[in-house]
């Protein structure tokens, strides 16, 4: 269908108070056509329910109607079976992504969700989370367009969709439900077994540490920046239930002093959960899991916190500068032995980086010149 018409068909959409453009309605016409069963009045009927709301006047509905018709008519036309039995499953993981993205978005529109800490900032990424899944919709749509080398890419892309939105709502159960913190008993120190892992990479990138809670999160920056690998050259954030943590510089006080906040009243119980940034524009996502907790007798103050150990791992830290997680992915494909010349020399400058290099005799080489 030409330009003119996709976007009068995403105007009516928008004055239905629809959300999606116009791959929506084509991947329903898609649904619909790989079952054998519906027409383009079916779609319309679909898309009326789901708007909640009567038709956008006589004439514009007809225009709608027409405009559905015509889309109807021609993915008819263009449909392979064949094609489409190979991309369908990445079409239903999309519509359900989407599905769950209106639920969540319903709910963060709630007048009774207003006062949910840093709201705003969560329907921003909801937001480009829609609009960089209707993208991916897009290309589904149009399997015949794609080949086995982009079927991969959009598997990939589709994969990062789904728990960019995992991440949305645990930040949320996170902020709705915070950690409770309490004193420990007296004489008693928390000593703490983290997972600590970068989740947004197509490859297992994680580290498994022995660390005291009495340090503060200044020190444990330190500590995962060793732990990791990386050469502490950027600008870092911790983030739990909506309240960030970063250097004593923030002149809005929008970012908490992370030398005045100890790792236990964050990291109390087993299943907690913290987020660690590292070089914000590349978005270096880190994890921060509680495995397990334990007590020790506490000691002279001067010596506290000196608990630090790595305990396993897997996978090498990403090179600097790589250009983040996706930087990361074109990266590994650089390193494949049918790789493009272009790509080889795109990622030449890593020399000899090997992706599953790690060492944790290594790593606690590194933690012990913290100590």
């Amino acid at each position: 269908m030409e330009e003119k018409k996709l976007n009068q068909l995403n105007e009516y959409l928008k004055s239905m108070d629809l959300p999606f453009q116009f791959p929506l309605v084509e991947a329903l016409i898609r649904n619909s056509l790989a079952a054998r069963s519906g027409d383009a009045e079916d779609i319309t009927a679909r898309l009326y329910k789901l708007s909640d709301s009567v038709p956008p006047g006589e004439e514009a509905s007809l225009l709608f109607e027409q405009l559905i018709f015509d889309l109807f008519k021609e993915q008819k036309t263009a449909f392979d079976r064949n094609d489409d039995e190979l991309i369908s499953p990445m079409r239903e993981r999309l519509m359900t992504l989407l599905d769950r993205w209106t639920l969540l978005t319903d709910f963060l529109h709630d007048d009774k969700q207003a006062e949910i800490r840093g709201r705003e900032e969560i329907v921003r990424e909801m937001d480009e989370l829609l609009n960089f899944s209707q993208g991916l919709l897009n290309r589904v749509n149009h399997p015949a367009d794609e080949d086995g080398e982009s079927l991969g890419e959009l598997d990939f892309l589709t994969q990062q969709s789904e728990e960019v939105l995992i991440r949305i709502m645990e930040k949320i159960d996170e902020i709705l439900n915070p950690p409770q913190a309490h004193e420990h008993p007296d004489g008693k120190e928390s000593i703490l077994t983290l997972k600590v892992s970068l989740p947004d990479l197509s490859r297992p990138v994680w580290r498994r540490i022995k660390v005291s809670g009495q340090i503060t999160l200044a020190q444990f920056h330190l500590v995962l920046q060793k732990t990791m690998g990386w050469w502490d050259l950027y600008g870092h954030q911790f983030e739990q239930a909506g309240r960030f943590w970063g250097k004593d510089d923030d002149e809005k006080k929008e970012i908490e002093d992370e030398g005045g906040c100890l790792v236990q009243t964050l990291l109390e119980e087993e299943d907690d959960l913290l987020h660690y940034y590292y070089d914000l524009p590349e978005g270096w996502h880190h994890k921060i899991y509680v495995e397990s907790v334990s007590e020790t007798a506490a000691t002279a103050p001067e010596t506290r916190g000196f608990i630090l150990e790595c305990l396993d791992g897997a996978g090498a830290c990403p090179p600097e500068d790589c250009g983040g997680p996706e930087g990361f992915r074109m990266l590994l494909a650089s390193l494949k032995d049918d790789a493009s010349s272009d790509l080889k020399a795109d990622f030449a400058w890593v020399g000899d980086f090997n992706p599953d290099v790690f060492s944790v005799i290594e790593v606690n080489k590194e933690l012990k010149t913290l100590l």
